[in-house]
């Protein structure tokens, strides 16, 4: 009987976290103010993306993001700041922010006493 050729299995990928960065719930992303800001402004934008077009079918796909982000002064539940983005245009929302802002979101830096 011959050998059978082992299947290719992908390295996992790790992520990288930032060590200090607070839980979902800790951001406030879990309590009821959110929860009722997020559902007002995918269903004003009918779960259509804002960026892409797109509609976004499936809950998880469907993400409220802050156009002004939090940390700059954007209001946190008004629907003005809000706009409903597919997963794929919120991640590269997000990746922009950070490039142009790294160290926001990060906490205290642990050079700042010195």
């Amino acid at each position: 009987m011959p050998l059978r050729i082992p299947s290719f299995r992908a390295p996992r990928l790790r992520v990288k976290r930032q060590e200090n960065r607070p839980n979902a719930a800790q951001r406030g992303y879990c309590d009821n103010a959110h929860k009722q800001w997020r559902m007002a402004v995918l269903v004003r934008d009918a779960y259509q993306c804002q960026s892409c077009g797109k509609i976004c079918g499936g809950k998880r796909d469907a993400h409220a993001d802050h156009i002004l982000p939090i940390s700059e002064g954007g209001a946190r539940y008004d629907l003005e700041n809000g706009q409903c983005l597919c997963a794929a245009c919120h991640g590269r929302k997000t990746l922009r922010e950070n490039r142009e802002h790294p160290q926001q979101g990060q906490g205290t830096s642990t050079r700042s006493g010195q």
